[in-house]
């Protein structure tokens, strides 16, 4: 599969969004919350020259999630759901989409952060540099959702942890990279 920028996820979000007004009509809305690199180029926290090869989605709307491979997504990440934040829900973000029946969120900055510390892959550490370097991610609050061990902590492993904490720190010195 050939990877994609922003304009391919709107693509693909907008024929979603245009088969889902087909089945249904007008009068039903579906709620989408993606994560990830896509998330990322959506909110405009990523690099210009990212790209993605799919769109990875936290939580749908029951009746679309046998749609949602026909457009590049993916629900694997809502295995690792429980080491997410307890309170993203409360903080998420809609994205400037103009969907006629899609309503498509996003983590807050902070949250989508934690999940590229807690994951550390060069694209994740990657992804946390143009994010610090936007000016959008508001460390002191990242830090008070942290600091909340009801938040994260309580869900992961001791090793888990260390890492999130480690390249924190990294982050807060000026960069993963």
């Amino acid at each position: 599969m050939q990877g994609f920028q922003k304009d391919g996820i709107v693509r693909r979000l907008s024929q979603l969004d245009d088969d889902l007004l087909s089945l249904y009509g007008p009068h039903v809305r579906f709620e989408l919350v993606i994560v990830g690199g896509s998330a990322l180029m959506m909110r405009e926290l990523a690099l210009q020259e990212r790209f993605t090869t799919d769109i990875d989605v936290l939580k749908a709307s029951s009746e679309i999630e046998g749609l949602l491979e026909r457009y590049d997504m993916n629900t694997n990440v809502s295995t690792f759901l429980y080491k997410f934040p307890e309170n993203w829900e409360q903080r998420r973000v809609q994205v400037p989409f103009e969907g006629q029946v899609l309503d498509v969120y996003t983590l807050s900055h902070e949250d989508l952060a934690i999940t590229k510390l807690l994951a550390g892959r060069a694209a994740d550490k990657a992804d946390l540099d143009a994010m610090r370097a936007s000016g959008k991610l508001d460390m002191d609050r990242l830090q008070s959702i942290l600091d909340d061990a009801a938040e994260v902590r309580i869900n992961l492993e001791e090793e888990e942890w260390a890492l999130l904490m480690d390249n924190l720190f990294l982050l807060r010195e000026g960069g993963l990279l």
